[in-house]
């Protein structure tokens, strides 16, 4: 939907950008509204964000199954070895229960 007469890089548009960074939510982000002569927007992602795109891309190169963690556990099993203590046992059904308990 357009209304005319609204142009967002307008006055309208600089008072929108003026109490938003008074508001001090965005103290981190810049707002930079289009030209009208086809400038591209600008945006500054905040130091948040750029470490989420980081991790989120990092996450995204790593493989979904950890062959070196499977043959680690394989060995150890055939050796007849406990992969877990019974307090790490009860820490584990513990902490799940809590989850599952705040998740209801």
């Amino acid at each position: 939907m357009t209304i005319p007469g609204l142009d967002p890089s307008g006055e309208l548009g600089r008072l929108f950008f003026q109490i938003q960074s008074k508001s001090g939510h965005d103290k981190d982000v810049r707002h930079e509204p289009a030209t009208s002569r086809g400038a591209a927007d600008a945006v500054d992602l905040s130091r948040l964000a750029q470490d989420i795109r980081n991790y989120s891309s990092r996450a995204a190169e790593l493989p979904d199954v950890r062959a070196d963690r499977i043959q680690e556990v394989q060995q150890a099993l055939a050796q007849g070895k406990e992969l877990s203590t019974p307090n790490q046992l009860a820490d584990a059904i513990a902490r799940e229960t809590i989850l599952n308990a705040l998740g209801s």
